[in-house]
């Protein structure tokens, strides 16, 4: 008698405890992306922040949030000079001599490269296509580059296949008659890569 009404007091501990665990884990999943977002947005305010914060110091001007402040100023400052035509070339030259130094102008040549291939053209990331492998297997990636060289042959494509959850990915040459472009904004399409399907068009 005594050993039944243990076993169901037991059970009903492990109905709790179920309960209990279901209600964290809803927590945590909504918890987790709220943290993750301000963690960000926290680091991003403590480098944009620091990076004109000890010139400032020196000239008594810095408070919290100030570099911050200052920084987009200075973006904007260089978007408006890069928009005048004189100053544009006096850029573009300072660009061609900083190109010019071993290891420090290929690195900035592919940090450049990568990030005007996300500004708004035709090429880059902009172009989600369906690359059909067979009848049956199908594969989703950016078209990169559609030109003819030493790298792409006559009738192939480069198509840049991202994998799924990370930013890492392999880039694949294929025939241009296997590759199918989509009707899809680049935001919805690295959206849709990166959480491997989970968001679909609607949802985003």
């Amino acid at each position: 008698m005594i050993e039944l009404i243990y076993f169901k007091s037991l059970k009903i501990g492990d109905k709790e405890l179920k309960k209990f665990i279901g209600i964290f884990l809803k927590g945590l999943l909504i918890l987790t992306p709220l943290v993750l977002t301000f963690y960000i947005l926290y680091k991003m305010f403590l480098v944009t922040d620091g990076l004109f914060k000890g010139m400032l110091e020196r000239f008594g001007l810095y408070f919290p949030g100030f570099g911050v402040i200052v920084t987009l100023a200075v973006i904007f400052l260089v978007g408006l000079l890069a928009s005048n035509w004189l100053t544009n070339g006096l850029l573009n030259y300072m660009e061609k001599l900083l190109t010019k130094i071993p290891i420090l102008g290929n690195i900035y040549g592919i940090i450049k490269d990568t990030v005007n291939s996300f500004s708004a053209n035709k090429k880059g990331f902009s172009r989600l296509v369906m690359v059909n492998m067979s009848s049956e297997l199908k594969l989703l990636g950016f078209l990169t580059n559609d030109e003819e060289s030493a790298f792409i042959p006559k009738g192939y494509v480069a198509v840049y296949l991202m994998q799924s959850m990370q930013w890492a990915g392999n880039l694949i040459v294929v025939p241009q008659d296997q590759v199918q472009l989509l009707e899809v904004s680049s935001e919805e399409a690295l959206k849709f890569i990166a959480s491997a399907g989970l968001l679909s068009k609607k949802t985003i």
